[in-house]
């Protein structure tokens, strides 16, 4: 009997261990098909997507709610896909739905996405906000960067190639951070 109940132990303990349910993708693609032009579904499918660590699939989706959050004449400024964390710092990952990324022709700096740095403590603090910048002159893209809106102006981090894909992206918020 003792056997019994240590080996039920093993199998039942993983499973209280785990944080929280994974997103299920399954139940809001099903629900996308009757309500395809529902932003909050398409904003939940961008967050289902990056907890399951399909970070650029989400970062890919955001755009499409972007755009059904136009048609809606829904106003909602940033949504939160997601989060991961280092040994100091938690990143908050944003996608950002300002008047400049729902612009139907782009001009000047655009921030598609952004990581809020906040500290590990256990009152968080914001340390900043890094965000991938593209750069646009009369609706045609010129330049990327990661860069920084502080009170005191801006700081670029460098240049990046405008096509840089999400985890090329974050490997550079993360460098940033560890200096």
């Amino acid at each position: 009997m003792k056997t019994y109940l240590v080996l039920l132990g093993f199998l039942v303990l993983p499973l209280l261990a785990a944080d929280k349910p994974e997103p299920d993708l399954n139940k809001i693609e099903e629900a996308l098909k009757s309500e395809s032009n529902d932003p909050m579904l398409h904003y939940k499918k961008c967050k289902a997507l990056f907890a399951m660590g399909k970070e650029q699939e989400a970062i890919n989706h955001a755009a499409v709610a972007l755009t059904k959050f136009d048609k809606a004449n829904d106003d909602l400024a940033w949504m939160w896909l997601g989060s991961f964390t280092t040994d100091k710092y938690r990143f908050d990952v944003h996608y950002n739905m300002g008047e400049r990324e729902r612009a139907k022709k782009k001009d000047g700096i655009v921030r598609p996405y952004s990581f809020r740095v906040w500290t590990k403590d256990k009152e968080a603090k914001l340390v900043r906000i890094l965000d991938f910048e593209l750069a646009y002159s009369e609706g045609e893209l010129m330049t990327a960067a990661v860069g920084e809106e502080t009170e005191d102006g801006h700081t670029n981090f460098g240049i990046v190639d405008p096509k840089s894909d999400f985890d090329t992206i974050k490997k550079k918020a993360l460098a940033i951070m560890k200096k």
